[in-house]
Parts: C-alpha cells; sequence; structure tokens
C-alpha cells in the first residue's frame, strides 16, 4: 500500500502514533449512541476483514448518505512477513482517491465509518467525524482524524486526508488489537 503522497512521512507517521495514543486507552466506545450491532448481540471479532469503508454525510453519532466508497480496510501484508514482536497489533490499511475536493468534504459535516464485512455491512466498527487542523505541508493540504471504536469491536484507528488536484487522497489505518500471534 503506497504513502501518501507528498506529505512527509516522519509528520505523518507522528501525527498517527499521536492520534492513537490518545484514541486506544480510552476506547471511545460509542456503542450505546445508536449504532447498528451484530446479529444476536455479539462482539465484532477481531482478526477479521477486509472491513468495507464509506465516507457519510453528517457525523457517526447521525450517518447521512454515503457520498464516496473507500477501498475496503484490508491486510497489507499479502506475500510479506510477519516480523518484530509477536505481540505487535496488526494493522489493516485502505488508500483510496475520491471525486471530491477536501475543502468541500470540510465545508460540512462527514464522517468515515468502517464496517465489520460486506455481508454484515449493518454492523459498525469504527467511526471518525471529518474535522481538525488542515495543515499546509510542501504545497498540499492535509487532515488527520481519529476512528474511535463501535459496538466494543476493539478496532481504532486514523484516517489521513489529502488534497490532491481535484480530488482527495484518502488513507484509513487500522488496528486490530486482539489479532497478535
Amino acid at each position: 500500500v503506497p504513502l501518501p503522497r507528498g506529505g512527509s512521512l516522519r509528520f505523518a507517521a507522528t501525527i498517527a502514533f499521536a492520534a492513537l495514543v490518545l484514541l486506544v486507552p480510552g476506547g471511545l466506545s460509542r456503542a450505546s449512541m445508536g449504532q447498528a450491532t451484530p446479529a444476536g448481540g455479539a462482539t465484532p471479532a477481531a482478526g477479521d476483514g477486509p472491513h468495507p469503508a464509506h465516507i457519510h454525510t453528517g457525523t457517526c453519532d447521525e450517518l447521512g448518505d454515503v457520498v464516496a466508497p473507500l477501498t475496503s480496510v484490508a491486510d497489507p501484508a499479502t506475500g510479506g512477513e510477519r516480523v518484530g514482536a509477536a505481540s505487535a497489533h496488526a494493522v489493516k490499511i485502505s488508500r483510496s482517491d475520491v471525486d471530491l475536493l477536501l475543502e468541500e468534504i470540510v465545508a460540512s459535516p462527514h464522517a468515515i465509518n468502517v464496517h465489520l464485512s460486506d455481508e454484515e455491512i449493518g454492523t459498525y466498527i469504527a467511526c471518525g467525524d471529518i474535522g481538525g487542523t488542515l495543515i499546509e505541508d510542501e504545497g498540499r493540504t492535509h487532515l488527520q482524524i481519529g476512528l474511535g471504536e463501535l459496538n466494543d469491536s476493539g478496532h481504532t484507528g486514523t484516517a489521513w486526508l489529502g488534497s490532491e488536484d481535484d480530488e482527495t487522497e484518502v488513507t484509513v489505518t487500522l488496528i486490530e488489537p486482539d489479532e497478535m500471534d
């Protein structure tokens, strides 16, 4: 999965790490806010996927219509070898280009919502309202947001949105904390 074009890798990594440090300990669970729950009240399992993701109008509390489908969030290690600590959290990634300007997305409420699977599209596992501080870096505007856990899924993450001519590049990173060797 390619890294965001034109942005500083060190800056993006620092922002992503800072957002995750804030999100993971607190859990940011919104399960009680009316989002869809799995059949039979079960908790969505980690280690699953790929996870469909979309940009919606509205906020995580009141999602509206899908305005841009994103590439499903999936394991980037196809054919790769897992290295390092066996206790390291698994990370799933998605990279998409959407036909919306970043300025249009932030001009009104929008959210990125991640679903359990295509089969269980009504089960939400992580969501983040699109908002925050726009950063100008090397002539490009970008925004980093956090994705909070939904329905006790254990999934948290970040999303990076960057302006790219007449579209917006979106990279979603999702942590699967229970998927450890």
